[in-house]
């Protein structure tokens, strides 16, 4: 009989595997070398998460869950959700880690949609309002098209020059 998973133990495991991900990605990730970063040996991870595929999964989520509790914050903080506000909160140098692994594996997840159905229904739709409004799915595109952007290119200046004409615009509809 197969001993139960101890739930504790896997939300820690999660964790470390979450900032192990961020670190390192996810396009090349094998249980073997993240189970050594965690301390574990690679049949823990499988006792506890059922495999790589579902380990990944829930990596994602994790991350996800990470990415989502700090806008909210940020919004808390900022009294809403401005362009500008929610632009110096995603672009900040501390997240860009979050979304340079969110990017990749956006593309993990589109080039394999059977795998991680889950992850794309809810990639867009988690960070646009009830009904997904013209004007929130526009901005979302803007944001991370320029956040994109920042990532491949480091024009900071030029791309935050870019979002304030489009703040401007989007001020004056």
């Amino acid at each position: 009989m197969a001993r139960p998973v101890d739930p504790e133990r896997r939300a820690e495991l999660l964790r470390l595997a979450v900032d192990y991900a961020i670190e390192h990605g996810v396009a090349d990730l094998t249980l073997r070398p993240l189970a050594e970063a965690l301390g574990v040996r690679p049949n823990t991870l499988v006792h506890h998460f059922g495999g790589k595929e579902r380990l990944l999964s829930e990596i994602l989520n994790g991350v996800r869950d990470r990415l989502r509790g700090m806008r909210a914050a940020m919004a808390e903080q900022n009294g809403g959700d401005a362009v500008l506000a929610t632009w110096r909160w995603t672009a900040d140098e501390e997240r860009l880690p979050f979304f340079r692994f969110f990017f990749e594996a956006y593309g993990v997840a589109l080039r394999h949609p059977e795998r991680y159905e889950a992850f794309l229904r809810r990639v867009v739709a988690d960070w646009l309002p009830e009904g997904g409004e013209r004007e929130a799915t526009l901005e979302l595109a803007v944001q991370r098209g320029l956040l994109l952007d920042l990532l491949t290119t480091g024009e900071r200046e030029r791309v935050e020059g870019a979002l304030a004409l489009f703040a401007e615009l989007a001020a004056a509809v």
